[in-house]
């Protein structure tokens, strides 16, 4: 009886030293491994992505919306917004589509490369790549085009070209507007209007 009872209190003193020894073992085992992983490798975006990411407020997919007095619709999206780095009022953004619905149930679809937003003039300037397509069979292309967001009013800057029923044109500028005393919205062609006329085919 006291031979197992010497056996058993060995093997507890043993016990005491070995199991520690073990985990210790374990333990730096974990260490090791978790550093050989680099942490920056997962990052699944590199340096430059992070450094644009981080340089300014940035939003995704964003939306803006306008009613004029009349009731017509504006509505701007893009891919991607931010905020101008020397001004704080003014929000750059990429990959414009632009709509204007008319209260007469027309509509004018815009799009550009880029864009600005000044909320406090509620103005949106799309440049690059600027192409308008109306719903009654006009379109257009400009450098770049002002819309406002307040009221029916967008300005081409320099010079537009476009294409009709039967037509092509070319002009210094175009406006859309709502000249005084009338209800529907008129495209204007200014300054040096150059107008090439193609009769239609008459089917047989």
């Amino acid at each position: 009886m006291q031979s197992r009872i010497d056996r058993h209190t060995r093997l507890v003193a043993w016990a005491k030293i070995v199991l520690p020894i073990i985990a210790l073992g374990m333990l730096s085992t974990l260490f090791l491994l978790s550093k050989s992983v680099d942490p920056v490798s997962t990052i699944p975006f590199s340096e430059s992505d992070l450094a644009a990411r981080t340089e300014g407020q940035q939003i995704s997919g964003p939306e803006v919306f306008g009613v004029t007095p009349r009731g017509d619709l504006i509505s701007v999206r893009a891919a991607l917004a931010r905020q101008n780095a020397e001004d704080i009022l003014l929000m750059e953004a990429v990959d414009i589509a632009a709509q204007i619905k008319l209260t007469s149930g027309q509509t004018v679809e815009l799009s550009s490369a880029t864009a600005t937003h000044n909320a406090d003039a509620g103005l949106v300037t799309l440049v690059d790549k600027v192409t308008a397509v109306t719903s009654t069979g006009y379109t257009f292309a400009a450098r770049a085009l002002v819309l406002s967001l307040r009221n029916l009013e967008a300005e081409s800057m320099g010079r537009v070209t476009g294409a009709g029923p039967g037509f092509t044109f070319e002009a210094g500028q175009m406006t859309l507007e709502v000249p005084k005393g009338e209800k529907e919205a008129h495209i204007l062609l200014k300054d040096g209007v150059k107008l090439v006329y193609t009769p239609l085919k008459n089917e047989e």
